[in-house]
């Protein structure tokens, strides 16, 4: 319902007549039935009709505005129109109100919008999910959530003042709006928190979508009373049906990703990830090579593997590697074999030391061969019985 009261202020909003208004509106019914004519009479005349009643009485104020302009040689106003057959003929309409739809526009943008922003405000945005994810458990599509905050915010707004807090604010958000794809749909969340809610989305493919957002933040920079400043933003991201199945656990799931991404440093995004993990995962210490895939002249880098599973490796490097890139590492399995070449996507970088980061990667078993995924289940197998003993 929410979606076609949209549709129809937008048609009110992108015509300059009434007769072009009427034929988009129909337009509007006839991909979304009978309903659309109770949201039509709904939001021009506040009645709640059914969506037959409605159906009929909209037919006859469109013939009803017909007559009046040929009566009187001159196109005639929806609006009067509504009115003067409310008035005329005993009809449903009769306790009306007349809803001037600029005047809807402008309040319908008040409740469901963040007045310093122009995005959709935290109540707007969590109606939105949870229609979102009815249709993503409905049609079993993906859907993600980006749970993004302003680094520092709270000290640039003690230095140099709430109007330039706004400033920022207002230059995030602008930003927000211009990366954003058609189907996402980005909230202000309450302070310096935006929320952005990706339908049909993988949360691996968010992931890499929510750090482009984040490479473009970074590289503004703002002048606040005399001095450049650098904006970064961290986020988390959470993923529908992987992590969580209701609304409020997605957002509490993405919100903790986010305070992942800030003990990893700031400037970040991390992707929620469960420790009750789907997949047998044991501990894995190997001295491994790194090099990252499809660039033949970059450079090896030596790291330390923590842990292994079916699906994705935890390592210590002593550089950051940046979220989103593919990696191929070479790990020994045993002595008398050649090293296993792993592929994985980069999903998580932590820094808990001076050159010291964890990084984790999933595995990409599209990309490698099936024999790698069996010499893996293999070898867990068997040190998991190991470990049994």
């Amino acid at each position: 319902m929410e979606s076609l009261k949209e549709a129809v202020l937008n048609c009110s909003i992108n015509t300059d007549d009434d007769d072009k208004f009427i034929a988009a509106l129909n337009n509007i019914a006839r991909e979304n039935g009978k309903v659309t004519y109770q949201v039509i009479i709904q939001t021009l005349t506040d009645l709640d009709l059914e969506p037959g009643e409605a159906k009929k009485c909209w037919d006859e104020i469109v013939a009803h505005r017909e007559k009046l302009s040929n009566a009187l040689d001159r196109k005639i106003r929806l609006i009067t129109a509504i009115s003067d057959y409310s008035g005329a003929f005993k009809t449903p309409l009769n306790n009306h109100k007349i809803v001037e739809i600029n005047a809807y526009e402008k309040v319908i943008t008040k409740v469901t919008h963040d007045s310093l922003t122009g995005l959709f405000n935290k109540a707007y945005l969590r109606n939105a999910l949870i229609q979102h994810l009815s249709l993503a458990k409905r049609h079993n599509t993906d859907l993600s959530i980006l749970f993004l905050d302003i680094d520092d915010f709270k000290e640039i707004n003690d230095t140099f003042g709430h109007s330039s807090g706004d400033i920022i604010l207002k230059t995030v958000a602008d930003t927000i709006s211009r990366e954003l794809r058609t189907s996402d749909t980005a909230a202000r969340f309450g302070g310096d928190e935006f929320v952005i809610l990706m339908p049909n989305t993988y949360k691996m493919n968010a992931l890499l979508l929510s750090e482009r957002l984040r490479k473009t933040i970074e590289q503004k920079t703002m002048a606040i009373d005399g001095k450049n400043l650098q904006i970064t933003v961290s986020g988390g991201v959470a993923g529908f049906p992987s992590d969580g199945m209701k609304a409020e656990s997605l957002l509490n799931l993405a919100d903790s990703a986010l305070y992942r991404a800030k003990g990893a440093g700031k400037n970040t995004i991390s992707l929620f990830t469960d420790d009750k993990r789907r997949f047998l995962r044991i501990k894995f210490n190997r001295e491994i090579k790194v090099k990252q895939l499809g660039f033949n002249h970059t450079r090896i880098l030596s790291g330390k593997s923590k842990d292994i599973a079916i699906g994705g490796i935890l390592f210590e490097n002593k550089e950051p590697l940046p979220i989103g890139i593919k990696i191929q590492v070479s790990i020994p399995i045993d002595k008398d074999s050649e090293p296993l070449l792993l592929i994985g996507t980069i999903v998580r970088v932590e820094a808990f030391g001076p050159q010291q980061y964890d990084i984790g990667m999933i595995l990409s078993f599209k990309e490698m061969e099936k024999t790698a995924k069996d010499e893996i289940s293999k070898f867990l197998i068997q040190q998991s019985k190991e470990n049994d003993k």
